[in-house]
């Protein structure tokens, strides 16, 4: 009797050492301690990760705890506007707009806030985007858009939109911007033309080819810049053009057999005999010299 009466005092004791408002106050404290150092990583980690179903439930949820955290809503943003989920995508940058006191947070809202309807355009067949509204809507939000605004990403992203909605202009002007902040700029000169060529603007493309031959600085890449300057002109039948640019350009080449014939060429095809005699002779006179047995005094140019 005395065992089974110590056992039936024993169970309550023991299920009295951790009450349940106890455990409540335990499991409280363990939230906080996580809240207090989980989430600084948490919200570092959404920033820097793309975004997936999970990541955008966590930030979503991590927002609503920290609603003041623009990093992470204008990234959320525009993970949402890549999804096409455009009412969340604006509900977000609204919320941007109405709160955010920095002009980096707001320029990056403005735009997402113009991107997206070129974003649900690309939705639309290409045969239909001419005649849909969303059209006529993403051109007005990329004039209103100024390319010095913008980002690295931004710009290249802008040069883009720019093209598919017909305006090359835009497109070289933000070219022109990313040229302005490399080190080596004459790449985005090469698209730049290569952009306006694509729309038979052979005279533009030809000037930009020509900023990038001059953007490298006597490198061997100016040479190619120079010739599809040429040819370039030439294509578009400007050939007294061409002319004009080979003589203010030429002599940085006059040691090159290539480029002698190719302007000869040029000059025959414009009808200069002159300019094609001219670099016919310096062309012999190159071969001449790399001819071990017709090495001779030079000749006067004619």
């Amino acid at each position: 009797m005395s065992s089974m009466r110590s056992d039936s005092i024993a169970a309550p004791e023991r299920r009295a050492v951790i009450t349940t408002a106890e455990l409540l106050a335990l499991g409280v404290m363990v939230v906080v301690v996580c809240w207090l150092i989980f989430p600084r990583d948490l919200a570092d980690s959404l920033r820097a990760a793309e975004m997936d179903a999970v990541s955008l439930s966590y930030s979503n949820a991590w927002l609503r705890a920290e609603p003041n955290d623009f990093p992470l809503r204008l990234l959320l943003a525009e993970e949402l506007i890549e999804l096409g989920r455009f009412d969340e995508a604006y509900e977000q940058l609204d919320y941007v707009a109405a709160n955010a006191g920095s002009d980096r947070f707001l320029l990056r809202q403005q735009w997402l806030q113009a991107r997206m309807p070129f974003v649900a355009l690309m939705a639309v067949p290409p045969e239909y985007r001419h005649d849909d509204p969303l059209q006529e809507q993403a051109l007005e939000a990329l004039l209103a858009l100024r390319p010095e605004d913008l980002d690295y990403r931004q710009l290249e992203r802008y040069a883009e939109m720019a093209l598919i909605l017909g305006r090359p202009d835009r497109a070289v002007a933000a070219y022109h911007q990313l040229a302005e902040r490399q080190d080596n700029p004459a790449g985005w000169y090469r698209r730049a033309g290569d952009a306006v060529l694509a729309r038979g603007r052979y005279q533009e493309a030809a000037q930009e080819y020509l900023l990038a031959m001059g953007a490298r600085a006597g490198t061997d890449g100016a040479r190619d810049d120079f010739l599809t300057a040429m040819a370039t002109l030439q294509a578009g039948g400007y050939l007294d053009q061409a002319l004009r640019e080979a003589r203010r350009y030429e002599r940085a080449f006059l040691a090159d057999n290539e480029v002698l014939f190719r302007l000869m060429k040029l000059a025959q095809a414009a009808g200069n005999a002159q300019r094609a005699e001219y670099y016919a002779s310096l062309l012999l006179r190159l071969r001449d010299r790399a001819a071990p047995a017709a090495i001779g005094p030079a000749e006067g140019q004619p």
